[in-house]
């Protein structure tokens, strides 16, 4: 098991250089969970596609109705003294500090390509 962030979720479910990367992290470990903000988050990133013409509503709804069901049953609550700490020993925001926090309650890896993150909390 292993946690993703949104990014991770985003490169795999929709077209992007880092698509290919994404699909063999899933070959690796298929086992991915994520805070329940990934939701939000991914609606965001769906929209930004949408927005920019590179899908449209249908590939968006698409797109997030797989997202949604890989993802059942595999979200999980963050404690917020533990995200609040995180944050506030690191330049990251809350948000990211919600992943930071579930990898670190389920004792298991982050795997993100956010650089900040990546700075802030190396192992």
């Amino acid at each position: 098991m292993i946690v993703v962030d949104t990014n991770i979720l985003a490169h795999f479910w929709l077209p992007s250089d880092h698509t290919e990367l994404c699909d063999q992290l899933f070959q690796w470990d298929p086992d991915w969970v994520a805070p329940v903000l990934w939701k939000s988050e991914f609606r965001n990133v769906v929209f930004l596609y949408m927005r920019k013409k590179l899908i449209d509503l249908s590939e968006a709804l698409q797109v997030s109705e797989k997202a949604e069901n890989q993802m059942k049953d595999r979200e999980f609550h963050v404690n917020s003294i533990q995200v609040y700490n995180f944050a506030e020993k690191s330049d990251c925001s809350s948000y990211d500090c919600e992943f930071i926090s579930l990898a670190e309650d389920l004792d298991t890896k982050l795997i993100t390509m956010n650089k900040q993150i990546l700075r802030s909390f190396p192992e």
